[in-house]
């Protein structure tokens, strides 16, 4: 039985355009100066490493509980209410779940507002757990995250493919001896032919795979 390891967001659902501007808007918003490289350096972090960047490199005076409960205000909102599935990602999961694939979510987000976009969108049914990289205490530029949520499916890396849409990921997984699926995502066109050079097979949409 083949096993499923799915990123969520820019995966899954079409949540990246919400975080592209997150960075941005806070440190707008209280008069801090913004970086060219903001994007390439958030992109691959958690909100917490996030805080950390702000205060640590660009001398933002607010506490880390502070940084990430505004940052977290912002994307709940949209998480709640507006972010959409990816094109065909209903229709490829309600394939794999009758052929009885197992199939998880493991996320740098986490649970607190994610949950509330899975239920909206009734994803919960598909998979057999949602785990975030806070609560495997790994990042995915590291091989570990990923072979843990695999243990916990019940899978083995010849049996398992991992999907995501980040350079840094799709590496991370890469590392780990695991078949990677990379999906096509207008935030990381940039890194596109650097992510067709790692990952097994790039789409642009599940339904190259229905």
């Amino acid at each position: 039985m083949k096993s499923i390891i799915f990123d969520l967001d820019g995966t899954l659902i079409d949540s990246m355009p919400v975080w592209k501007n997150t960075g941005r808007n806070f440190l707008q918003s209280h008069g801090f100066d913004i970086p060219e490289n903001l994007h390439t350096v958030v992109k691959s972090q958690t909100i917490g490493q996030t805080a950390e960047y702000f205060r640590n490199d660009l001398g933002v005076t607010h506490s880390s509980e502070e940084i990430i409960n505004e940052i977290i205000q912002y994307v709940e909102e949209a998480y709640k209410n507006t972010i959409p599935l990816k094109p065909y990602v209903r229709e490829f999961l309600d394939k794999e779940f009758e052929k009885g694939t197992k199939m998880c979510v493991l996320t740098a987000s986490e649970s607190s507002y994610i949950h509330p976009a899975l239920e909206r969108l009734d994803l919960l049914k598909y998979f057999q757990f949602i785990l975030t990289c806070t609560e495997t205490g790994y990042y995915k530029t590291e091989p570990e995250v990923f072979h843990i949520a695999m243990k916990k499916l019940g899978g083995n890396v010849e049996n398992t493919i991992v999907f995501e849409d980040a350079l840094y990921a799709v590496q991370g997984a890469k590392k780990g001896g695991f078949t990677v699926y990379a999906v096509a995502d207008p935030i990381t066109e940039a890194d596109s032919n650097s992510i067709r050079s790692v990952a097994d097979k790039y789409i642009k949409s599940y339904k190259e795979l229905l």
